[in-house]
């Protein structure tokens, strides 16, 4: 990576991002106004820093953020990031991101805003955490669950067993969510467009994609997963709230202990499909008297690293099937995985994820591989000369490749060839290892066949 970084917060995230990005090439700055918080970064990344107030115009032309790549505003104040960011963006910084955790900030239900009072991009930690874990709940029922572009678009990959609801249909007739879509059938190892399956079988692989919010009832329409589970959720902050009003469209029963009564009336009025109940989650009894054992899933999610790993290993100890666990600090993530957690999130590790996505693009944004095939998921943005009238089916894909998902800021688009492009959209196409190259170039120049 050879890259200029600016970072401005030299807390607990600024410090785990700086030492990340630094560790892969970058030349990073840290801002901060405290001495002692860039001593410490300091001891832990090879970093420059610079100490100063990045709201004042003179500390930001100090940082020289004109000559950075990307400028990261990652303190703890939501008002200061925006601000930093703002006057960056005024002093032509390239690419400018800001750290937004009030959920009420953003238009959208993303985790990822983008051209919000002119920042490139707002970052919301609780809603990429909150993604995340719906990702691993998912992946219960599914063999790969991956989420692109932002985490606008969420793509999983489901074996049909016997029994499945949709044996013997046609992949690309299939009634399933309206914000989701068959993409793809892994058959005899090779990805397939759906079009030419005209019966689903046993052992047939149907590739998903859609909204992350559809995706869940899309996954059980085509695998027959039981439909009446319960899921109970310790803690009603940002994250659990998210997590509750997303699960309860596809789960039959979602319930919430929360231990601050008052709250527990704010998320009564705004969820009224969920159970909200009054009460401590690392309380035995209170677990006892809900009967948790009865649990298909548990999530802890409060703001306490302690009282989440509490209330996992009891809800596992009391016979919850899966346990999963909001970790605050970075580097945890392994040991509640040895301590039998069934799966984590951690906040700073998914803004670090969701910053290296907003790095300016020099190929793929992301890659990831499919189980059972030998394709690959790849996320490209396309270019801004893009010619207009050029439509998909234009790209001249190559002829092992699927088209799986177009995304248009925060929108996910079923891919048809007849869809017109336009610049800075993010296409997710599924292609062999060996076809990467041809796809880099055809989708660099579309229209024009790539060569």
């Amino acid at each position: 990576m050879s890259m200029r970084v600016v970072i401005i917060g030299a807390g607990d995230v600024g410090t785990f991002l700086a030492k990340a990005l630094s560790h892969e090439g970058a030349e990073v700055i840290v801002i901060d106004r405290k001495p002692a918080a860039l001593d410490r970064v300091e001891e832990q990344a090879d970093v420059l820093t610079l100490l100063g107030d990045a709201t004042h115009w003179s500390t930001l032309q100090a940082a020289d953020v004109s000559k950075a790549d990307i400028t990261l505003a990652l303190t703890s104040s939501d008002d200061a990031n925006v601000v930093s960011a703002a006057i960056a963006n005024s002093l032509n910084a390239p690419r400018t991101v800001a750290r937004v955790d009030d959920p009420n900030f953003y238009r959208t239900q993303s985790g990822v805003e983008a051209n919000v009072l002119g920042i490139n991009a707002a970052i919301c930690a609780s809603r990429l955490v909150s993604t995340e874990l719906l990702r691993q709940v998912r992946r219960v029922d599914a063999e790969y669950v991956g989420h692109f572009a932002g985490d606008a678009v969420q793509i999983a990959q489901v074996r049909l067993a016997e029994g499945a609801p949709v044996l013997g249909q046609a992949a690309a007739q299939l009634k399933i969510d309206d914000n989701a879509w068959v993409a793809g059938v892994v058959r005899d190892m090779v990805l397939r467009p759906p079009e030419e399956i005209a019966r689903l079988e046993v052992d047939d692989h149907v590739l998903l994609a859609g909204s992350h919010q559809a995706m869940g009832e899309a996954i059980r329409d085509v695998s027959g997963a039981r439909h009446n589970r319960r899921i109970v959720i310790v803690g009603g902050g940002d994250v659990g709230y998210q997590v509750a009003s997303t699960l309860v469209q596809s789960e039959g029963r979602v319930q919430i202990i929360e231990v601050d009564l008052e709250r527990c009336h704010v998320l009564a009025e705004a969820l009224p499909k969920v159970n909200i109940i009054h009460g401590d989650g690392t309380n035995i009894a209170v677990l006892q008297d809900e009967q948790i054992d009865t649990a298909d899933f548990m999530l802890s999610v409060t703001r306490a690293d302690e009282v989440n790993l509490m209330a996992s290993l009891m809800a596992a100890d009391l016979g919850v099937p899966w346990t999963l666990s909001l970790v605050h600090r970075p580097g945890y993530t392994e040991v509640y995985s040895h301590l039998g957690i069934h799966g984590t999130a951690g906040s700073h590790e998914q803004i670090l994820r969701t910053v290296k996505w907003l790095l300016p693009p020099r190929g793929p944004l992301a890659r990831e591989e499919l189980p059972v095939c030998t394709h690959e998921l790849v996320e490209h943005q396309l270019p801004s000369a893009i010619h207009r009238g050029v439509r998909l089916g234009d790209l001249a894909l190559p002829p092992d490749a699927v088209a799986v998902a177009l995304v248009r800021g925060a929108t996910c688009l079923q891919p048809r060839a007849a869809l017109a492009l336009e610049p800075f959209d993010h296409i997710i196409v599924a292609a062999p290892a060996s076809s990467m190259a041809l796809l880099e170039r055809r989708i660099r120049t579309p229209g024009r066949g790539g060569e």
